[in-house]
């Protein structure tokens, strides 16, 4: 059985259109869907001791969801804020346009203390570790990757960043990365310079037009699974990654060099569970 687990964000996505919250973040996601596949999953992350962080706690005990490494802080739990529009979630800025420090602050503590040697013992019992830009972990992934931890990686958009895919890239077996302002053979040459950096598996997205993943010998392209009345987009693309990872290494990815069709079936089976994750609201819980 798979083992995955999820390391860094977590938060409540506010949906200000329905007046509704429900638990998220991107690590959070990847960790309760890889679960809700299958797989046998956990999370470690920093919540705070609201009762928002008593929401979330309630949802991953009903899931079933092993969290004992996380960390909790006096501070109210993280949050984002969005509002339906068109059937898609648009992100919503404070009013003055400025980020809340508080909540600044909580996001980062687990960067700010590490990991213990028994996190590091307890995450390296997974077949892989997923994380992402938003839990700031990078000067870390080194270390880690020298203890034989296999990494996925989620740059969203930051692979644009200078430097930061040198100081990513080397250390991560899987990294994703969000390509809808490139055209095709732009993302196609940024695919291919991460796996020049060591990346084994590069798997990028380019919304409507669906996902592609290279192995470093072929681009593999699999189009959206489209669903009429979509209820609410929030989480599709952490679904689509979470079932990405969950039937690649269920189906040996992670043992044989002749992946093809285990990552043809990987996509088809992403792209389904991410369609069926837009016909309910919120992302989970």
């Amino acid at each position: 059985m798979a083992r995955i687990i999820g390391v860094g964000d977590c938060m409540v996505d506010k949906n200000l259109t329905k007046g509704l919250m429900y638990p998220g973040g991107q690590a959070l996601n990847i960790a309760v869907n890889t679960k809700l596949c299958g797989a046998e999953s956990a999370f470690i992350g920093a919540f705070g001791n609201d009762y928002i962080a008593d929401h979330m706690k309630k949802v991953m005990d009903e899931i079933g969801l092993d969290y004992s490494h996380s960390r909790f802080y006096h501070a109210p739990n993280a949050f984002a804020r969005y509002k339906v529009i068109d059937n898609d979630r648009v992100f919503q800025r404070p009013a003055n346009g400025k980020p809340n420090p508080m909540q600044m602050a909580i996001r980062r503590m687990l960067a700010y203390e590490g990991f213990s040697e028994a996190d590091m013992e307890y995450i390296k019992s997974f077949d892989v570790m997923h994380t992402s830009n938003g839990a700031f972990i990078e000067e870390y992934l080194p270390d880690m990757a020298k203890q034989g931890i296999k990494i996925s990686y989620d740059f969203s958009l930051d692979h644009m960043k200078d430097g930061k895919m040198e100081a990513v890239c080397p250390y991560c077996y899987f990294v994703l990365m969000s390509c809808s302002h490139m055209t095709r053979e732009e993302m196609e040459k940024q695919m291919e310079r991460a796996y020049r950096m060591g990346t084994k598996i590069v798997v990028a997205t380019r919304g409507g037009e669906g996902s592609t993943c290279y192995d470093g010998k072929n681009f593999y392209t699999q189009a959206p699974h489209w669903r009429e009345n979509v209820v609410d987009t929030m989480g599709a693309g952490d679904a689509f990654i979470s079932a990405f990872l969950y039937d690649f290494i269920e189906n040996g990815g992670l043992e044989t060099e002749d992946r093809e069709e285990i990552i043809k079936h990987a996509l088809d089976f992403a792209a389904e569970y991410s369609a069926n994750s837009c016909m309910v609201e919120g992302a989970f819980g």
